[in-house]
């Protein structure tokens, strides 16, 4: 390989490396106006104020599901691109379900969903607390 060509194929792959880490951002925009491309506008249209509220629920807990599970793989060596493989589609799909799913209850003017407060933890019996 000649001195020029071996230039010319380090700078495509400068060039293939910085287009990819454009993909690859963790909290900017690209996630926030990806998942309104994944989800179709009014899918939440017909559901009432109480479907939409039970339903937020899950999608808040499997959008911090996926947000750990894209950390740990991002941990490890190459794990930027396994956790783009493997998490983020699912990721911005439920990013913009929770959008769509916001922007439907403002539509319909809905109550904000009431929560609950958990039960203060107490310690089993026969064991001291640990502190």
């Amino acid at each position: 390989m000649t001195n020029l060509a071996h230039r010319f194929a380090v700078a495509m792959a400068a060039l293939a490396g910085a287009m990819l880490a454009g993909c690859a951002t963790q909290y900017g925009a690209p996630d926030d106006s990806m998942g309104s491309y994944m989800v179709s506008p009014g899918k939440y249209q017909l559901y009432s104020c109480a479907q939409m509220a039970e339903l937020e629920p899950s999608l808040r807990t499997r959008e911090g599901e996926l947000v750990v599970l894209i950390a740990k793989a991002e941990s490890g060596p190459g794990g930027a691109i396994a956790a783009t493989l493997a998490y983020r589609a699912e990721y911005l799909q439920t990013r913009g379900e929770l959008a769509e799913l916001g922007r439907a209850t403002a539509a319909k003017n809905c109550p904000p969903p009431e929560v609950e407060e958990a039960p203060p933890k107490i310690p089993p019996k026969g064991r001291p607390a640990r502190r």
